[in-house]
């Protein structure tokens, strides 16, 4: 079945390839093994092979994009996802060192049966202002909207995010970048009656945890065995714990990030980033949150956290096209709302808190039209979860092939 599938979206790509003129035109091929897909204590391993097909067209002062997705799962065929988003942008000049730039899209992802609650459809409308302070110097100024329904309305969401950004260039080859946001987001109805009378699961089934903020059971997707509220279906369907209240639930946030980069000759770069990130308002409705490896779980985004992050990257340019990439990355990071659980499911009356190390290397060598990559990462987590403490490793490798063609400036 998987192959088959292969094939067809491989015979798609090429196709849509062939027959579009005068775009830009990207595809790839990722090819994922991972040892904790669900990214818990209860380990899974799985293999993903993703294919991904990317086309921009100008017409005008209109760039018209569409980007087509599908990952296939060799196991955990429910997660197997085809992803597509269609949009156009618009920029216009302001002078001789300004411009707008807008942008509108949609986009849809589609799972399997067993995690059909995460399909999606949706839609963004993008403006931002960008302009020369100094001619070393630039000033961006940008607001986004988003709208996603889902299968499960539970994870219906508005959200809205103000960026101002700052960067700074020197003679010396470094770079200096400031970033300052606002966000918002809002889920819409998030708040789910629980049916009176539980009954137990059968073994092996799935079941959404508490909030449905992420899934439980464990025997069935290898997520969630002592999650506290897995283990019980509901007459009807999956059962939802609400938090108390009707309607709607918002989480506001507030970021700050720096970023210092610094080239030496044309063989090295180094970069370190910080990001502090507070919730000013609201918390998770969800009482369970969730990651997933490749698979975006709509209870846990960057409105689910309070705490920083720090990043630092180097990049070496070797003889031949080949560059080496590597980074850490560390985050302490609390989930104001959702509470830890013991693995007897009881709750432990401490807010959640992960602990993050991220070590990530990879390896490309360029050729005129494409690009072949193998890139390794591995994550210790610490949680005050004991279903989230979990160390792994990934690894991935692949190819991106591009069709140059001639395109317009972006405001970047």
């Amino acid at each position: 079945m998987i192959i088959r599938k292969m094939r067809h979206i491989v015979l798609l790509v090429l196709l849509s390839a062939v027959s579009v003129h005068g775009a830009t035109v990207s595809l790839s091929f990722h090819q994922h093994a991972t040892r904790n897909l669900f990214q818990t204590s209860d380990a899974v391993a799985e293999q993903i092979s993703a294919f991904s097909l990317a086309f921009n067209q100008d017409i005008s002062a209109l760039s018209l994009f569409a980007n087509v997705d599908y990952s296939a799962f060799h196991q955990t065929g429910g997660l197997s996802c085809f992803a597509a988003d269609l949009g156009l942008d618009y920029l216009v000049p302001a002078g001789a060192k300004s411009a707008f730039y807008f942008a509108a899209g949609g986009a849809g992802a589609f799972y399997g049966q067993e995690y059909g609650a995460f399909s999606t459809l949706g839609g963004s409308l993008t403006g931002a202002f960008k302009t020369y302070l100094a001619p070393s110097s630039i000033l961006r100024v940008q607001w986004q909207g988003l709208y996603a329904s889902y299968a499960d309305s539970l994870f219906d969401f508005l959200s809205q995010a103000v960026v101002l950004s700052v960067d700074k260039y020197f003679p010396t080859r470094t770079t200096l970048k400031a970033d300052a946001e606002y966000g918002y987001k809002y889920f819409l109805h998030p708040f789910v009656p629980v049916a009176p009378e539980p009954l137990p699961a059968p073994a092996g089934t799935i079941v959404m945890g508490a909030g449905g903020g992420g899934w439980g059971g464990g025997a069935g997707a290898g997520s969630g065995s002592g999650n506290g509220w897995g283990g019980e279906r509901y007459e009807g369907g999956y059962g939802f714990i609400p938090r108390g209240g009707e309607g709607g639930a918002g989480i506001g946030h507030v970021s700050l990030s720096v970023l210092a980069a610094q080239g030496i000759g044309d063989v090295i770069g180094l970069s370190a980033s910080a990001l502090r990130q507070w919730i000013v308002s609201g918390e998770n409705p969800f009482m369970s949150i969730e990651e997933f490896y490749l698979v975006p779980n709509p209870s846990s985004d960057s409105f689910s956290w309070d705490g920083r992050q720090m990043t630092g990257r180097i990049t070496v340019n070797l003889p031949w096209s080949v560059e080496i990439k590597g980074g850490y990355t560390y985050s302490d990071k609390t989930y104001p709302g959702v509470e830890s659980m013991g693995l007897d499911g009881l709750p432990l009356g401490i807010v959640r808190n992960d602990v993050r190390h991220l070590f990530e290397v990879r390896l490309e060598k360029s050729f005129r039209f494409f690009s072949v990559f193998l890139a390794y990462s591995h994550i210790d987590n610490a949680s005050t979860d004991p279903l989230f403490n979990w160390s792994s490793g990934y690894v991935m490798g692949g190819f991106d092939w591009n069709l140059p063609a001639r395109r317009k400036g972006r405001l970047s």
